[in-house]
Formats: structure tokens, sequence, C-alpha cells
């Protein structure tokens, strides 16, 4: 699971890398909507994703579940 969620949050910059680029385009003059679009979409969706996965990771863990108490 701390392969997955890795793999999220680099998923999680290369979107929000995306919509910078995205937000670079209306600079230069060639607006590109969609990848602004995709990039915080997706960007959002992978960075929830990966937070939920590792909150859900933590709960599993015995030395996480001590501090509770």
């Amino acid at each position: 699971m701390r392969l997955i969620v890795l793999v999220l949050c680099l998923g999680t910059l290369l979107f929000y890398g995306r919509a910078i680029a995205g937000l670079w385009s209306y600079v230069i003059g060639q607006p590109r909507l969609d990848m602004l679009l995709t990039g915080l979409l997706g960007g959002t969706a992978s960075a929830v994703a990966a937070i939920l996965l590792w909150r859900k990771r933590m709960k599993t863990l015995d030395w996480a579940k001590d501090g509770e108490d």
C-alpha cells in the first residue's frame, strides 16, 4: 500500500505540473483550458486518494493505536 501511495503522490505532482503548464499557456497567448482542468482535477483526485489510503494504513498499524489510549 505504501507503493501505491507513493505513486499517487508522484501523480499529484505530475498533474499539478500539468495545471501550471496550462496556466502558462494563457501567458504565452495560446490558452489550453483542457490542460488546466485535467491537471487540477487529476492532481486533486490523486492527492485525496493518497491521503485516504495513508489514513487507512495508519489505522491498521499497532504502534499508531497506542497513542490513542
